[in-house]
C-alpha cells in the first residue's frame, strides 16, 4: 500500500510542479498574473503572483518532505561516507 501511496504522491508532485511553471510562462502568466493593478501590499500583481506561486512550490516541498512521499522508497545508509571508517 505504501508503493500506491508514494506513486500516486509522485505523480501529484510531478503535475503541480508542471502546473506551478504554467503558471509562470505563457500562456497562462500573461491571461492570469501580468497586470500591475490590483496592488498588494504596495506591490504589483504581477510580482505578488510570482511570490505566490514560489511560496506555494514551498509549502508543497515541506508537504512532501514531511510525509516523505517522494523518497520513502531510498535506501538509507547506515552509515556517512564521511565519518570515519577503515581507508
Amino acid at each position: 500500500m505504501t508503493s500506491t501511496r508514494s506513486k500516486w504522491g509522485s505523480r501529484l508532485a510531478v503535475l503541480y510542479f508542471t502546473l506551478a511553471t504554467a503558471a509562470l510562462v505563457w500562456p497562462i502568466y500573461p491571461w492570469l498574473g501580468n497586470r500591475v493593478e490590483p496592488r498588494l501590499l504596495g506591490l504589483p500583481f504581477s510580482l505578488v503572483w510570482v511570490l505566490a506561486v514560489i511560496g506555494s512550490n514551498f509549502a508543497v516541498l515541506v508537504v512532501l518532505y514531511r510525509l516523505r512521499l517522494i523518497d520513502d522508497h531510498e535506501d538509507s545508509p547506515d552509515l556517512d561516507p564521511g565519518e570515519g571508517g577503515d581507508p
